[in-house]
C-alpha cells in the first residue's frame, strides 16, 4: 500500500469494515472500557487487516476527549428530547459522546452539571439555561476556555447563542388566526423570566397592535395541568376568548383538554396554537396547528457548530438565528359569530 493511500485511510474505513460505528472506533482505538472484549477485537483485526495506523501521538496533542455536553431545563418536554435527538445524532455520527444533563429548571443544579463536566474535561457544552437568570455560569466558563453554546434561551450575551426567531413565529400564529376573523386572541403561558419568553411575547404583543387588537396575556405554569386551570378560570370569569396562542405545544394541548371539559369544540368554538410541533401535535383530536420550530434539526445545527469550532479552532459563531413556520391544521377556523360562552 503506498503513502497516498495509507493518508486516505481514516477510522471510518475501519469502521465500515468492522461493522462498528464510527464513535465505536473511536473508542477503541483509545483504549476505552466502555467497549465489549469482543467488538475491540473485532475493530482491531480490521484495523490490521486494512493497515489503518492510529496516529496516538497526534490524538494524545490534540487532547480532545470526544465528549460534548447537553444541558436542558426539562428531558418531559417532547421538544427537549427531539432538541437531545438531533444533536446526539450528529455528534455519534461524526464518533463523539454526548453527556445529557437535565437541569429541571434549577439554577443551582445547572451550575453543578456545568461544573462537574467541565471536570471531566468535555470538550464543549450546549446548554438551554434556567429561568435563573442571575446564574452566570455560562459566561463564567466560557471565558475559561470552555467552549459554551446557548441554545433558546440567552443568559448572557458574552456566550455564543443559537436561537429561533420567537417573535417572528408568534406573529405567523397571530396573523393566522386574524385571518380567520378572530380579534379576542390571548397569548397563554409563561412568566417573562427568560429571553426566550420575553421574545414571545414582544412577537405576540407588535403583532397584536398592528392588527389594532388589544394584547391579553394570560400566564400559566408550562404543564398541561395549568393550561386547564387557566382556561377554566377564564370561563368563569365570563373572559374566554375565540382563540389562543399558546407558550408551547403542551400548554396548548392542556388548553384543548380544559375547552372540551367546558363542552367547546376546538377549532370551531374557540381556535388553538401552539408553538414546537412537537411529535403528538399531528394527532391531538383535532390536530393541533403550531409554529414548528424544528427541533431535531436545531439540535443537529448546535452540534454542527460546536464540531466546526473545535475542529478550525475557532470560536463558536456568536449568534445564529433560525427561522420557525405555521402549520396549520384542525385545531383552527373561522371565528364563530354566536359561539357558547
Amino acid at each position: 500500500m503506498n503513502d497516498d493511500t495509507e493518508r486516505r485511510l481514516t477510522i471510518d474505513d475501519v469502521a465500515k469494515v468492522a461493522g462498528v460505528s464510527r464513535s465505536t472506533v473511536s473508542l477503541v482505538l483509545r483504549n476505552s472500557e466502555l467497549v465489549a472484549e469482543r467488538t475491540n477485537v473485532i475493530v482491531r483485526e480490521a484495523a490490521d487487516r486494512i493497515g489503518y495506523v492510529y496516529n496516538r501521538t497526534a490524538a494524545l496533542r490534540a487532547r480532545l476527549s470526544n465528549l460534548v455536553g447537553i444541558i436542558i431545563p426539562d428531558l418531559t418536554n417532547p421538544f427537549f428530547s427531539e432538541l437531545t435527538a438531533g444533536v446526539d445524532q450528529v455528534l455519534n455520527e461524526a464518533g463523539w459522546i454526548s453527556l445529557l444533563g437535565n437541569s429541571w429548571e434549577s439554577g443551582a443544579s445547572q451550575e453543578k452539571i456545568l461544573r462537574r463536566m467541565h471536570e471531566h474535561n468535555v470538550d464543549a457544552v450546549i446548554v438551554c439555561p434556567t429561568n435563573a437568570s442571575e446564574n452566570a455560569t455560562t459566561e463564567h466558563l466560557a471565558r475559561s476556555g470552555l467552549r459554551v453554546l446557548q441554545v433558546l434561551r440567552r443568559q448572557d450575551d458574552e456566550t455564543s447563542y443559537l436561537g429561533i426567531d420567537y417573535a417572528d413565529g408568534v406573529s405567523l400564529a397571530v396573523n393566522h388566526l386574524y385571518d380567520l376573523g378572530h380579534k379576542d386572541i390571548v397569548f397563554l403561558g409563561g412568566e417573562r423570566i427568560h429571553s426566550a419568553a420575553t421574545e414571545r411575547f414582544k412577537g405576540y404583543q407588535s403583532s397584536m397592535r398592528a392588527r389594532e387588537l388589544e394584547p391579553r396575556h394570560v400566564p400559566c405554569i408550562l404543564r398541561r395541568s395549568g393550561a386547564v386551570d387557566a382556561v377554566t378560570e377564564l370561563s368563569r370569569a365570563g373572559k374566554l376568548p375565540t382563540a389562543f396562542v399558546c407558550f408551547n405545544d403542551v400548554v396548548a394541548v392542556g388548553a384543548m383538554a380544559g375547552l372540551e371539559r367546558l363542552g367547546l369544540k376546538v377549532g370551531q368554538d374557540v381556535s388553538v396554537v401552539g408553538f414546537d410541533n412537537i411529535g403528538d401535535a399531528a394527532f391531538t383530536m383535532p390536530p393541533l396547528t403550531t409554529v414548528d420550530t424544528h427541533a431535531r434539526q436545531l439540535g443537529e445545527t448546535a452540534a454542527k457548530l460546536v464540531l466546526e469550532s473545535i475542529r478550525e479552532g475557532n470560536p463558536i459563531t456568536p449568534t445564529t438565528i433560525t427561522k420557525a413556520s405555521l402549520v396549520v391544521r384542525g385545531s383552527t377556523g373561522q371565528v364563530l359569530v354566536n359561539r357558547r360562552a
